[in-house]
């Protein structure tokens, strides 16, 4: 098998599922139980909390545990949007990207359908519009001082563009003091260089099936003192930012997986360098036509191109029959039905709001590495796609 789709997710490490079976079942008690064995549990979330806020330079106190991801991006919009409202009507409007991630992208499509003021900032070919970021901040396209967040991501999600984040943090701080940042750095951690609170970020989401952890368990960094309302009502669990019984055996395999990329992030970051010059190099020789949409100052572990004219769903299915996997756009986009054609004219796709056209977009992919893949995953790849094109460009139309 050759797996080259670890932006959708990862393979679990083995100590990872170890350390989630060694929990699950030798202290699989509630930790809000006041006996031993809860107190057990209780202390196994409390090092593991440690664990995962120690590689933000944060307080434990200031990590929130989730079920992923998701959840952690719709907390942090609609939790701050819910405390701005609270605490005063008129700071309510929005700031975010054109290339978020869905779960950012249908909170805030969502808070807008409610009559609040939105800004949405062009990603164009990987560059965030600072002007237009600017103009926003200091009032030209939402009510000035009403914003209440500004929700960038740290990578995009399907072609791996590095956002300026720290950079809308100053800006921020001159123009619109009064608002919250908030970064889905669910691509980002791991991978890179992530410290909070030392770049003005107040709200940082994270996932754990992105660096070789269990699935169902993600993370909200919030900082302290920042105003945010639960979104789920419950036991009180979390501070009451997150009610649910706790998953201590995900939050071990979440530590342990954090504990593994860390280690190796210096060398997973220059494995994955050379992994794509391999695999750009490959590409140029193989397909003259390739289109490359990922840009050099990208993450290194994303590479995105185009094949003009090549099926990309077909080539998948060629590629999958021999046990290769690469992806064609973020799995959470590909696993639903497609909106009607006046919808999608509505809603354009990230890529065609990347700047990548119609055309190009069908026969996209995206290959994204994991520490254990290889120059030989890399060839074995090229010359398999080469292999579907000929193939499908056999085939009568």
């Amino acid at each position: 098998m050759i797996y080259l789709d670890n932006a959708a997710t990862t393979k679990p490490y083995p100590s990872v599922v170890e350390r989630v079976a060694e929990v699950s079942i030798d202290d699989f008690g509630n930790p809000s139980a006041p006996y031993g064995l809860g107190m057990r549990a209780a202390r196994i979330l409390a090092t593991s909390r440690e664990a995962i806020a120690a590689s933000l330079g944060c307080e434990p106190g200031e990590l929130f545990f989730t079920s992923g991801g998701t959840e952690a991006n719709n907390l942090a919009v609609r939790g701050v949007h819910l405390a701005a409202l609270a605490a005063d009507v008129g700071r309510s409007s929005l700031v975010t990207s054109t290339l978020e991630h869905p779960s950012v992208t249908k909170a805030v499509r969502d808070i807008r359908r409610q009559g609040y003021k939105v800004a949405y900032i062009d990603v164009r070919n990987g560059s965030l519009d600072m002007q237009a970021l600017t103009a926003a901040l200091r009032g030209d396209t939402v009510p000035r001082n009403t914003c209440a967040l500004i929700s960038l991501m740290k990578v995009q999600n399907v072609l791996g563009f590095v956002l300026p984040v720290e950079e809308a943090a100053l800006l921020r701080d001159e123009y619109a003091p009064g608002a919250l940042l908030h970064t889905d750095a669910v691509q980002a951690f791991g991978k890179m260089e992530l410290r909070p609170g030392s770049c003005g970020i107040d709200l940082m989401s994270l996932s754990s099936h992105k660096i070789g952890g269990p699935r169902g368990i993600g993370a909200l960094y919030v900082r302290k003192g920042t105003r945010i309302f639960t979104t789920a009502f419950g036991g009180g669990q979390e501070g009451g930012l997150r009610s649910g019984t706790e998953p201590v055996a995900l939050a071990a395999g979440f530590a342990e997986a954090v504990r593994i990329a860390f280690a190796r992030r210096k060398e997973y970051a220059a494995h994955c360098q050379q992994l794509r010059d391999r695999l750009l190099a490959a590409l140029a020789s193989a397909f003259p036509d390739v289109v490359v949409n990922s840009r050099p100052d990208g993450i290194p572990s994303c590479v995105h191109f185009s094949l003009p004219g090549l099926s990309n769903q077909a080539a998948v299915r060629l590629l999958s029959d021999q046990g290769i996997y690469v992806g064609i756009s973020a799995a959470c986009d590909a696993n639903h039905i497609r909106p009607g054609e006046a919808i999608r004219k509505k809603h354009p796709s990230v890529l065609q709001l990347a700047g990548v056209g119609a055309a190009l977009e069908k026969g996209s992919f995206r290959v994204s590495f994991s520490p254990d893949n290889s120059f030989e995953d890399i060839e074995a790849f090229v010359y398999a796609l080469a292999q579907a094109r000929a193939q499908l460009d056999r085939k009568p139309a």
